[in-house]
């Protein structure tokens, strides 16, 4: 779907308020959605299914409020952010397993078969430990591939605490890699 295409589809939903057009840009950006939150949720499909419908509802319920000062990727995102806030608020009084106790809990118990690639999985359990502001900066720009000010504008963080967040982040990888002699980061 080219840019002219997607804007096609998102005036077809706020003029004439087109689910099949909103199909089509959810077609387009569910698996990116879903995947942010793969990384957010240590590798929890379910919940990521379930956070990515909550993002996907609130973006058709408040289409009318894009204004298309940034691009429709950055505004999804800014809502699954959100989202990730609200899920994080409402859980954070049952959470009872440290960041590295749960990674090994997901990859122990998931149904997914276990990575190829072993480096993979310590990358992944690497990430999981990182606190939530660097995995969040970490995974929106390394993973999404988005730009320091598209963060910025999802998070609100200013430009600086993110920059510092990545390097906060990359160097934390970079040890908890260390631990397991493979050094992936440089």
């Amino acid at each position: 779907m080219s840019r002219s295409e997607e804007l096609l589809w998102i005036s077809q939903v706020t003029l004439l308020n087109d689910e099949r057009a909103f199909g089509k840009l959810m077609q387009r950006y569910h698996t990116r959605v879903r995947r942010y939150f793969l990384m957010m949720t240590n590798g929890d499909r379910a919940l990521s299914d379930d956070l990515a419908q909550e993002t996907f509802i609130r973006a058709w319920q408040g289409i009318d409020g894009f204004k298309m000062l940034s691009s429709f990727s950055t505004w999804l995102y800014r809502i699954a952010f959100t989202t990730w806030c609200n899920h994080v608020a409402r859980e954070k009084r049952h959470l009872s397993l440290d960041d590295a106790q749960a990674a090994d809990a997901v990859y122990c118990m998931s149904d997914e078969p276990p990575p190829d690639d072993e480096r993979a999985a310590q990358l992944r359990m690497a990430v999981a430990a990182l606190g939530e502001a660097e995995r969040n900066c970490i995974t929106l720009y390394y993973l999404e591939g988005l730009s320091i000010k598209d963060i910025e504008k999802i998070t609100g963080y200013k430009q600086g605490t993110i920059k510092s967040h990545l390097s906060r982040g990359r160097e934390h990888l970079r040890q908890v890699l260390q631990i397991y002699g493979k050094d992936e980061t440089k």
